[in-house]
């Protein structure tokens, strides 16, 4: 054989393999995107009207792997992931409340050991809570300005998808939720502080009414929370009030959660009641919850337990009661849970329980103070 008929030979292989090869890229692409497709639409729905909280962020924790191994067959899993991302930074987060707790007991307690351990463990759980809400917020902004050619916080896409649309606001709350955390854990997870901003313009894009007033509500915590975001616009507490009306209205608390959160960023005792009792009182048996988005409002109700737990914590230590929203350990008449709090009195009037500034309780070597502000699912 000649040396031009074994090039020859040597060419119609390598074409061949060439075609095979591509041949079965192609199929695993479109074997991932059908599947992705399938999961999208007949997945999704029922897991955002599951409203087990729990059992949503130990779904994103296990699913959440094997969802983004499609990117490497060339699909896009750009829609799960950013569910599932908030889902499993959602545990993180639960597991770092776990932390800052013990962390505010050990403190009331003078144990020292323990409050430096327990704030060890939270900034770990906070940071890993940060890097995965920043992963989703990432895949999200990538994927969204690529697809819509525009710059995210800069311009509003034009999202036809109600689908596409409530990514897009799990998205933006996943970069808020990673900047908080990231500032929880002493900034371990790197994520950039101007994530805000962004979110409080790109917020604008979506419709309030629609989306239960969380667009502006989540504006309104950002306009009390960055120095100079509130210049030129309406009152930050009547436009979360306005929100929470909607919100209770379509079933869906997000904007309670949202006004919970501003609330005990502003360490007034007065409003951080006010923000747990409206919540309480939203949450009635006459009040209805969307069944389509269950999950979305078990997720704000568990922000709101957190900020009830924390500051109960910080003032009796330990986590308010099941009426712990409506009736506080200072009140005038019997909590739920009265048995609980036998000899403790009331802080202002000598009692037991060292109050909240209570420097005696605390240990001879303080330990780091512990951030509150959280954010949102």
């Amino acid at each position: 054989m000649s040396r031009v008929q074994k090039l020859g030979q040597l060419m119609v292989t390598a074409v061949v393999a060439s075609s095979v090869l591509s041949g079965c890229s192609y199929v695993v692409k479109s074997g991932a995107n059908v599947a992705l497709g399938f999961s999208e639409k007949h997945i999704v729905p029922p897991i955002l009207a599951g409203g087990d909280a729990d059992m949503a962020c130990q779904t994103g924790n296990a699913l959440t792997p094997a969802i983004m191994a499609t990117k490497d067959m060339g699909a896009d899993p750009t829609r799960m992931a950013v569910l599932l991302y908030s889902a499993a930074g959602m545990c993180a987060e639960n597991r770092a409340l776990d932390a800052e707790l013990r962390y505010l007991r050990a403190s009331k307690d003078g144990k020292v050991s323990e409050a430096q351990d327990a704030r060890v463990e939270q900034k770990r759980w906070a940071a890993l809570a940060a890097q995965r809400q920043y992963t989703g917020y990432q895949l999200f902004a990538e994927r969204w300005q690529a697809k819509y050619k525009y710059t995210l916080g800069d311009s509003c896409p034009t999202m036809k998808k109600d689908l596409d649309q409530t990514i897009y606001l799990l998205g933006m709350l996943s970069g808020l939720q990673a900047m908080t955390n990231d500032i929880n854990s002493g900034g371990a997870a790197n994520v950039p502080k101007d994530i805000a901003a962004i979110v409080e313009r790109g917020m604008a894009c979506l419709d309030n009414n629609k989306f239960w007033g969380a667009p502006m509500a989540t504006r309104a915590v950002i306009w009390t929370l960055l120095p100079g975001a509130d210049e030129g616009k309406p009152d930050p507490y009547v436009t979360m009030k306005q929100s929470m009306q909607i919100g209770e209205q379509k079933g869906v608390r997000l904007a309670h959660a949202l006004y919970a959160v501003s609330a005990q960023a502003s360490g007034d005792d007065a409003r951080i009641r006010e923000a747990l009792r409206t919540y309480a009182a939203s949450r009635e048996e006459d009040k209805p919850v969307n069944p389509e988005f269950r999950l979305i409002d078990a997720m704000a109700g568990q922000m709101v337990q957190a900020i009830a737990d924390r500051y109960w914590t910080e003032n009796t230590g330990v986590r308010a009661a099941d009426d712990g929203m409506t009736t506080f350990w200072d009140d005038k008449g019997a909590t739920g849970d009265d048995e609980l709090f036998e000899g403790i009195g009331d802080p202002a009037e000598g009692g037991d329980t060292p109050s909240a500034t209570d420097t005696t309780a605390a240990p001879t070597e303080t330990p780091e103070e512990t951030p509150t502000t959280e954010a949102a699912p």
